[in-house]
Formats: C-alpha cells, sequence, structure tokens
C-alpha cells in the first residue's frame, strides 16, 4: 500500500455542501448536515425508524457529493486500510465506538472511492478522537 487519500471533512466543505444543497433543493430551509464529524450512534439508535432512514440518506449524499467534489467518483479502489479521526469542537468524554463511520463508508461506496466496505475490500479499520475548538472535523486516510 504505497498511496494514501486524505480527505479532511470542516466547516468548510459543509458550507459549500449546503450552497449546492439549498440551490438543488430551494424549498428547504434547514441544513442537512449539523456538524462536520459522524453522529453519535447512539443518538442514531434512539429516533424512530424514518427519522433513522433520514439522517442515514443525508449523511450517504453528502458523502457521495463529497467524493465527487474531490474529484475521486468511481475510483474504485480495491484494497485499503481506512483512518477516521474526529475532532468534536468540545472535550466532553465521547466513546470512541459509538462514532463508528457507518454512514460515511455507504457514501464512499456510493460515490464509487472504494470498491465495497467489508472485509475483502477493507482490510482494517482504525478510528481515532480529539479536541480541536477552533477546527472541529473528519480527517479520512486512505492507505491502498
Amino acid at each position: 500500500m504505497d498511496n494514501q487519500i486524505k480527505l479532511i471533512i470542516d466547516n468548510d466543505v459543509l458550507d459549500r455542501y449546503h450552497e449546492y444543497y439549498f440551490a438543488k433543493y430551494p424549498k428547504r430551509k434547514k441544513k442537512p448536515i449539523d456538524k462536520p464529524t459522524h453522529p453519535s450512534i447512539n443518538k442514531w439508535f434512539i429516533m424512530k425508524r424514518p427519522q433513522m432512514n433520514d439522517l442515514k440518506q443525508k449523511i450517504k449524499d453528502f458523502i457521495v457529493w463529497f467524493v465527487e467534489d474531490q474529484g475521486l467518483t468511481n475510483k474504485g479502489i480495491e484494497k485499503c486500510s481506512m483512518t477516521f479521526i474526529s475532532y468534536f469542537k468540545t472535550r466532553i468524554r465521547s466513546d470512541i465506538d459509538n462514532y463508528s463511520p457507518k454512514f460515511y463508508m455507504d457514501g464512499l461506496v456510493d460515490g464509487g472511492l472504494i470498491v465495497d466496505d467489508d472485509y475483502k475490500h477493507i482490510e482494517s479499520l482504525t478510528l481515532k478522537c480529539g479536541w480541536d475548538k477552533e477546527r472541529p472535523r473528519t480527517e479520512i486516510i486512505i492507505n491502498y
């Protein structure tokens, strides 16, 4: 694995996405993505089924847009290891396993950046968390 892609989702990326989103859906008023980190699985689990599906779809649509925005649509990476680093805005204690990037992974597959998110294609998945009050973000590092 000699190649690496580093993707950064921060508030600047969200602002660009919201411009795109509201141009596409001018009647909508609420931002579909409210922060640049994956939502906690704990919060998702307590939602009603339609809300769960809606959130999952919004994040997947955002990641598909993001992959295209980065010029990586249909790259089709066959084998890789991935690291997801979530930098939160506050120092509130968070369990790292609650931020499993399930919805991000689905979007990476749908956008064609990776072939699939099963064990045959993803050799390892590393989750890390940090704190950055000034620039909350998610960093996705793909080694292939």
